[in-house]
C-alpha cells in the first residue's frame, strides 16, 4: 500500500504499463488555467481589433482560438507556446497528489528534464501539415533517462470515447524498446510490434490523470466530435534509478538561448519607467 495508490493499482500499472487515477487535481486549478489560456488569446484578438467570444470558458476559448488561427497562424502558434509556459501548467505537474502517486510507482527522487507539453485536438483548429495528434510511438526516445520514467497525461475536461482519446496497448511496455522510423516529433513504432485491435481508449475524468510507462505503445485517436480537447503531458523521471546513475545522468533535451535582441530598439527608457511608475503618475 502506497501513500495514495493501493496494491491493486500498483500491480495494474506494473502489468499493463498505464493507470488511470481520478481526483488528483483540484478542478478549480484546471478551470483557472483554462481562463488564463482564454485570456492569452483574447489579449491578442483585442490587439488586432478582432471579435471576442464570451460565455462558458471552453466554448469561448475554442471560438477565440479559431478566430486567431484564421487571422494569423504564426501568432496562433506563438500564443500556444506561451500558454504551455503558464504557471497553472507547472502547478499541475508539481501537485502533491501527483507526486505521491508517482512515488507509489517507484519514482523515489523525481526530476523534470523536459517542460510540459500542451496538446489540443479540434476539427476547427487543424493547421495544414501541423499537429493533430501523434501516431503510434513510445515516449522513451524523447528523454532516454530513467527506465521507470512515468508520462503524466492530464486532461482539462472529462475525456469520453468521442473526445479524441489517447489509446494504449496494455502490457506493451514489457516488450522493451521497439524498432521504428524517426518522424518529426516521435519514433513511430514499426507495425510488426502491434495490432489495431490491441489499442484501448483512455477515458479520464476532469481532475484525473493517466500515468504511463515510457515504453507503453500509444497514439492519439483521430476519432472525435466537434468539441475541443486540451491536455498536457509531462515526464516524472527518477534520479535514483540505478541505470540512470550508472549512465551518468544522460539527457536528450538541452536548453538553448537566442543571443541578440528579439525586438530591435526595445525597450525604451520611457517604457521601462512606465512599468515601475505609480498609478497616480500614469
Amino acid at each position: 500500500m502506497g501513500k495514495l495508490l493501493d496494491q491493486n493499482q500498483i500491480r495494474s500499472y506494473q502489468d499493463n504499463g498505464y493507470l488511470v487515477v481520478e481526483d488528483i487535481f483540484d478542478p478549480r486549478h484546471l478551470d483557472e488555467t483554462l481562463e488564463h489560456f482564454n485570456l492569452s488569446f483574447t489579449q491578442q484578438l483585442d490587439r488586432l481589433n478582432l471579435p471576442l467570444a464570451s460565455g462558458p470558458v471552453l466554448h469561448a476559448l475554442h471560438a477565440n482560438m479559431a478566430t486567431l488561427l484564421g487571422a494569423s497562424i504564426p501568432l496562433y502558434l506563438a500564443t500556444l507556446r506561451m500558454c504551455s509556459k503558464l504557471y497553472g501548467i507547472y502547478r499541475l505537474m508539481s501537485a502533491e497528489r501527483l507526486r505521491e502517486a508517482c512515488a507509489d510507482l517507484g519514482i523515489a527522487t523525481p526530476l523534470f528534464q523536459t517542460t510540459p507539453v500542451l496538446h489540443l485536438m479540434s476539427k476547427r483548429l487543424v493547421i495544414p501539415g501541423g499537429y493533430q495528434g501523434f501516431d503510434v510511438h513510445q515516449d522513451w526516445t524523447s528523454v532516454q533517462g530513467s527506465l521507470d520514467t512515468i508520462t503524466t497525461w492530464i486532461p482539462f475536461m472529462d475525456i469520453d470515447p468521442h473526445l479524441f482519446t489517447m489509446e494504449v496497448v496494455p502490457g506493451s511496455h514489457l516488450l522493451g524498446l521497439l524498432s521504428g522510423n524517426q518522424e518529426q516529433h516521435v519514433l513511430r513504432v514499426d507495425q510488426k510490434h502491434f495490432s489495431e485491435d490491441a489499442f484501448v481508449p483512455i477515458c479520464v475524468g476532469k481532475g484525473g490523470v493517466c500515468l504511463m510507462s515510457n515504453f507503453t505503445i500509444h497514439r492519439s485517436s483521430r476519432e472525435g466530435d466537434e468539441r475541443l480537447r486540451i491536455s498536457i503531458s509531462g515526464r516524472y523521471e527518477n534520479a535514483s534509478e540505478p541505470t540512470f546513475i550508472e549512465r551518468e545522468y544522460p539527457f536528450t533535451q538541452h536548453k538553448s538561448l537566442q543571443r541578440g535582441f528579439i525586438t530591435e530598439n526595445f525597450p525604451s527608457v520611457a517604457q521601462v519607467r512606465h512599468t515601475y511608475s505609480r498609478e497616480d503618475e500614469q
